[in-house]
């Protein structure tokens, strides 16, 4: 058996050009967590994920890391278990997951990189293109609907979906859904992420029916995804097709959602939802009911996984600029295909990420 050596932490504050609302909240800057896992042969596996301003390297170091190192580098899964036992007494859900998840995923990274394998193979999904959502605008009051519309425009060429986020300006949407509904290419469905921004089902419905015919692919987390009735009759009551599940840390949650028939798509983060091992479960569980599933944010990971795929734009991102340290990675074409370098196949820049270190006592 070869152990887990290390596992080391880094967290970066990089500035965005201008404030993002997202929902409820206003972002002014993207705050990313690295792991980066050795085993006692030397080799490594990495990941990432937005902190959230969350002190999710505090968490790796004090609470999960020393569960981890030490066990068989080889068993991803059986390490999983280890860490969700030895942090059980405090909480197998919220940041406690997410920083197994973190883990998790970089552990998954060293099995494939040792095996001489990307993961999608050692999964088994296959390295067939999956389906992709650009992340392609956040609308604001300064910018007309027409400006946002041509912001969108230029970008969804080639790509199965664009998402935008909305607007709680009613007439503003109803402008830009329709610019959208006519001028974007027929084959891109157009998504609206509400980022959980409704109270309730009354007050979505009642917005939605002053948006016109918007025609999307489907509205995104319309309210707290804990609300799996709320969501059933947004549903069911606006004709919309309906996504939800982001930021999801119990898989308690999701399952509610699809059997309240809440979501036409299940969104899954794989970070927070615990990292590759639960997400496989979530997905095969999914799989069994024909829901299908789409993953939120981090591309690098979830293209391994053969699901949907979600994504900034990989040049200058005013929105995320996480595209600026990848190295490597899935190619972005409209469709995403992964990568058949070992392990997840990428890096993160040295330049940007400086790691702190735990250690075998």
């Amino acid at each position: 058996m070869t152990e887990i050596a290390r596992i080391e932490t880094a967290t970066v504050q990089l500035p965005l050009p201008a404030p993002l609302r997202l929902g409820a909240m206003t972002v002014t800057r993207r705050e990313y967590t690295a792991v980066r896992v050795t085993d006692a042969d030397g080799v490594s596996g990495i990941t990432y994920c937005l902190s959230r301003e969350a002190p999710m390297a505090e968490i790796v170091e004090r609470l999960v890391a020393g569960h981890a190192i030490g066990a068989d580098v080889d068993d991803p899964a059986s390490t999983w278990e280890r860490m969700l036992r030895g942090s059980a007494i405090v909480g197998r859900v919220g940041l406690v997951r997410r920083a197994i998840g973190l883990v998790d995923i970089a552990l998954w990274d060293v099995a494939a990189r040792r095996a001489g394998v990307p993961l999608w193979r050692m999964l088994g999904t296959g390295d067939a293109p999956r389906d992709a959502m650009l992340v392609a605008a956040y609308p604001s009051a300064p910018r007309s609907p027409r400006e946002v519309a041509d912001e969108v425009l230029g970008q969804a060429t080639g790509w199965s979906q664009v998402k935008i986020s909305r607007m709680p300006e009613p007439a503003y949407m109803r402008e830009l859904l329709g610019l959208l509904r006519d001028e974007l290419p027929a084959e891109t469905g157009l998504v609206v992420d509400v980022g959980f921004g409704w109270r309730d089902a009354e007050e979505a419905l009642a917005e939605i029916a002053q948006w016109g015919d918007p025609r999307l692919a489907w509205l995104e987390d319309p309210l707290l995804p804990e609300d799996a009735e709320g969501c059933a009759r947004i549903r069911r009551e606006s004709g919309l097709r309906v996504s939800v599940g982001d930021e999801v840390t119990d898989p308690a949650v999701l399952q509610a959602l699809v059997e309240h028939e809440a979501v036409d798509v299940l969104r899954l983060d794989v970070v927070a939802i615990g990292g590759v091992t639960p997400a496989r479960e979530v997905i095969a569980w999914a799989s069994e009911r024909c829901v299908p599933v789409s993953g939120h944010v981090y591309p690098e990971v979830t293209a391994h996984l053969g699901i949907g795929v979600e994504t900034f734009a990989r040049g200058a991102n005013p929105y995320d600029p996480a595209p600026s340290f990848i190295v490597g990675g899935p190619s972005f074409e409209g469709l995403v295909r992964p990568t058949d370098a070992v392990g997840l196949g990428f890096t993160l820049d040295p330049a940007v990420f400086a790691f702190d270190t735990v250690e075998r006592g």
